[in-house]
């Protein structure tokens, strides 16, 4: 891979951090990095808060539409897939809603593989299992679907396959109130 300073313990089983929160926080700020690149290099306009007090990361433009995103990474394999924790919050516990983001874009760094999931299409989950490599397991890979799935963003229109994972898109830009996310 190469690319970032924690390349050589990304990719390996359940790299050790120590602990040390900080480099929890530099791989997803790295994350971020990479989403900004492919989101702008898509044509898509990406914007960035001011703080990190919002439930997303970014507000990005989808042809006509304002659109929430958070950015989630995994940096190393679990049973051969890659967990992304949903839980958002100062102790982690609290879901993400339709109410205060429109899609994840979770990133398998050790894949290059980006995923774009409406936030509706994992409505109570605390965790997503993703597997870029497959699985063997039956009922496995239920987001594969959503693998590089960036048209759900760029199309002008919600698509057949938001439709299809009973997603509804909300009005743009209806930003949370603090109380409804938890704030931090």
């Amino acid at each position: 891979m190469g690319w970032c300073k924690f390349s050589g313990t990304c990719t390996v089983r359940r790299a050790k951090t120590g602990g040390d929160a900080r480099l929890a926080k530099r791989k997803g700020e790295l994350a971020e990095l990479v989403f900004v690149l492919k989101a702008a290099s898509l044509g898509l306009g990406v914007c960035k808060p001011y703080g990190d007090s919002l439930a997303f990361d970014f507000v990005v433009t989808g042809g006509e539409r304002l659109l929430r995103i958070q950015v989630k990474s995994a940096f190393t394999s679990h049973r051969r897939g890659y967990e992304i924790n949903l839980a958002g919050g100062h102790r982690r516990s609290r879901l993400y809603t339709s109410q205060n983001i429109d899609f994840f874009a979770a990133y398998v760094v050790a894949h290059d593989a980006w995923y774009i999931v409406p936030v509706t299409a994992i409505v109570g989950r605390k965790m997503l299992r993703l597997y870029p490599a497959g699985t063997a397991r039956p009922g496995g890979g239920e987001f594969e679907n959503f693998r590089e799935a960036w048209h759900l963003i760029t199309d002008p229109q919600p698509t057949a396959a938001v439709k299809d994972a009973a997603c509804e898109i909300p009005s743009p830009l209806a930003y949370p109130s603090r109380q409804s996310y938890g704030g931090q």
